[in-house]
C-alpha cells in the first residue's frame, strides 16, 4: 500500500518518518481515517493524531467536518508548488544575508592549515596547479616531489609562467620545462635555513597568483605541510625570488651529459 521507495526523498524534504508513510499512504487511498492509517502503518494511534496535526499544519493534508474525522492529501501540484516558493524565498533572503556579511568582512583574510598527511599535500598542491591564474614559483628540493608534479607543471606552463628554482643544476635533466637557479640568498634563505641536523628539511616550497603559498618539509621521515591562503607577503617574495634567479641553459644539460 505505501510506496516505500518516496519515503527517503519526503524525509529529505523535511518529513519525520511518520509524515513520510502516513503522507505515502493518503496519496495511495485518497482517503482515510485515523484509525485506517493506525492499521495500515502500524504507526501508534495516538502518534497518528500527532503526525496527522503536524501534516495538516504544513498543508500536505486536509481534514474533513465528519466524525470521525476522515483525511486526505491536498493538491500534490499546489503544495508542492506552495514549497518551491518558499524555499526560493527562504534560498534568496539567506543569499541576500551572506551576501551583506561577505561585503562587510576585510578583503585579506589570512588563512593557515596545517596537512599532516602526504594525501592532504598531494591534493593542496594539485589544486593550487589548477587554480593558479597568474604564475607559480616553486621551489624544489626533491626528486620525489620534482617526479610527482612535473606533469603538473607543463600543464601550467602552456596557460601561464611557471618558475621550476632547484638547488641541484642536474634535477634540470629531469624536468621538460625551463628550469632555474637561485642566488646565495635564495639557497640560503629557502634550501638550506638552518643547519642542525635535527631540524627539519624543506623540500618544496610554491608561490601561487601572489596570494598563496604552500611549504613542504621532511620532519624525520615525514613529511608535513602549511599552506596559506591570501598569504600578505606572497607577491613581494616571489618578486624578490624571480629577481635572483637564473635561468638554467640547454647547453649546460649538454655538458653534463658527456
Amino acid at each position: 500500500m505505501i510506496d516505500e521507495s518516496l519515503i527517503p526523498e519526503l524525509k529529505d524534504l523535511g518529513m519525520s518518518e511518520y509524515e513520510a508513510k502516513v503522507y505515502s499512504m493518503l496519496l495511495a487511498l485518497r482517503v482515510a481515517s485515523a484509525r485506517e492509517i493506525h492499521e495500515i502503518t502500524k504507526i501508534p494511534r495516538g502518534r497518528v493524531y500527532e503526525t496527522l496535526t503536524v501534516l495538516i499544519e504544513k498543508g500536505y493534508v486536509n481534514s474533513s467536518n465528519e466524525n470521525p474525522a476522515r483525511y486526505s492529501a491536498a493538491d500534490v501540484s499546489r503544495t508542492f508548488d506552495r514549497i518551491k516558493h518558499k524555499r526560493l524565498d527562504f534560498l534568496d533572503k539567506l543569499s541576500e544575508k551572506l551576501q551583506n556579511l561577505e561585503k562587510e568582512r576585510s578583503e585579506v583574510l589570512l588563512g593557515a592549515y596545517e596537512l599532516r598527511t602526504i594525501w592532504a599535500i598531494d591534493k593542496q598542491i594539485r589544486l593550487i596547479f589548477a587554480r593558479a591564474k597568474s604564475e607559480i614559483v616553486i621551489l624544489l628540493n626533491d626528486e620525489f616531489f620534482m617526479d610527482k608534479y612535473a606533469a603538473d607543471m607543463v600543464k601550467a606552463k602552456k596557460r601561464i609562467p611557471v618558475y621550476p628554482i632547484i638547488e641541484d643544476e642536474s634535477f634540470a635533466e629531469k624536468l621538460p620545462l625551463k628550469c632555474y637557479l637561485g642566488d646565495k640568498d635564495v639557497n640560503a634563505a629557502f634550501f638550506r635555513p638552518q643547519q642542525e641536523p635535527e631540524a627539519s628539511r624543506i623540500k618544496l616550497i610554491i608561490y601561487s597568483d601572489g596570494r598563496e603559498s604552500l611549504l613542504v618539509f621532511d620532519r624525520e621521515g615525514i613529511y608535513e605541510g602549511v599552506f596559506l591562503s591570501n598569504h600578505i607577503h606572497a607577491a613581494y617574495i616571489s618578486r624578490m625570488i624571480l629577481k635572483n634567479i637564473t635561468e638554467i641553459k640547454p647547453l649546460k644539460k649538454k655538458k653534463q651529459k658527456k
